[in-house]
């Protein structure tokens, strides 16, 4: 097998679909598919069953694609060892995004990235937390960008992370709202008012995806510390129709402090901070494999400077901050 009928195999089983696949190789779907029936006649076995509406892996399949995917991680170590004793250094990084906040680190710090590296390409991938970890394990992901409390026990023993910042979740609620009176508007850039989540237990609440990391390690156990659950109205992946939903009255909910700076409905809205003060924080993680070379470490460089810019906008809503 060459090596790049293994990244034919592993891209059909990273989307699923040979068409899929095709479009993300730029090749014709029957070309793929030929590929496909050639390796399989070649082994002796079948990689996918398949019919017209449906693509599965089998067994032997999955151990093709796993040793394949392990193979061309090796293969970029070593391109990247080889592309730092030259003096123009190329490559491709292979990179995971959480929705919103992975894609403003990444559009944050591109340009200056490519300004020193205009060499470097990025394959970019829009993961939620949990399929991060898998790609990585696989090898099919470099770095990820991902929003956590902590990594899991059973993730700490193959990842490490490398946290950019750290940011605070804060609650929206409505302007009509009785307690509105009691908030400090965020655009006069001062501490926020601190305030009790139970007092709230009487209202519906519109959050992230109960699946979400957000969700799971910091906003439901919030709840359970303060004694109930709300009304769930809305349950959704994007931060912003949120925002939205506050802003015309409809509910409250919990965001992360810099969703809230990018929201358009921020002055809309009356903003708190939590007596649990929530965290948690914005990392890259990667296999403890992984051969960090120049551009991947002047990558994580520019990210960290991005967090710590990021950190000091949270500061003036933060106790203690002196204008």
């Amino acid at each position: 097998m060459d090596i790049q009928v293994l990244e034919y195999i592993v891209t059909i089983a990273d989307c699923g679909s040979i068409s899929r696949a095709a479009q993300k190789l730029f090749i014709t779907q029957s070309g793929l598919n030929q590929q496909l029936i050639k390796l399989e006649n070649r082994l002796g076995i079948k990689i996918f069953e398949r019919d017209n509406h449906h693509l599965e892996i089998t067994p032997a399949g999955q151990l093709i694609v796993d040793s394949a995917t392990e193979i061309l991680r090796i293969r970029r170590n070593t391109l990247t060892q080889l592309s730092d004793l030259q003096s123009s250094i190329s490559g491709l990084i292979s990179l995971g995004l959480t929705h919103e906040h992975g894609i403003d680190v990444f559009t944050a710090i591109y340009q200056q990235f490519h300004q020193r590296y205009p060499h470097i390409n990025f394959s970019l991938k829009e993961k939620i937390v949990a399929d991060q970890y898998q790609m990585l394990g696989r090898g099919s992901l470099d770095l990820g960008i991902v929003l956590i409390k902590k990594l899991p026990a059973e993730i700490q023993r193959t990842l490490i992370r490398e946290d950019l910042y750290q940011e605070d979740l804060l609650l929206g609620i409505p302007l009509s709202h009785p307690l509105a009176s009691r908030a400090v508007p965020l655009s006069a850039g001062k501490p926020l008012r601190v305030i009790d989540l139970h007092l709230f237990k009487d209202d519906p609440f519109a959050l992230i995806f109960k699946s979400s990391t957000m969700r799971q390690d910091v906003i439901d156990p919030l709840f359970e510390k303060s004694r109930f659950y709300p009304h769930i109205m809305l349950e959704t992946a994007m931060n912003n129709a949120l925002a939205t939903l506050v802003s015309r009255g409809f509910c409250c909910t919990i965001l992360p402090h810099s969703r809230v700076l990018a929201s358009s409905h921020q002055d809309e809205c009356a903003w708190f901070r939590l007596l649990e003060n929530p965290t948690w924080s914005v990392s890259v993680v990667r296999r403890k494999d992984y051969r960090l070379g120049e551009a991947t470490r002047y990558l994580l460089e520019l990210a960290k400077q991005y967090g710590r810019s990021m950190e000091e906008q949270f500061s003036c809503h933060s106790p203690g901050y002196n204008r």
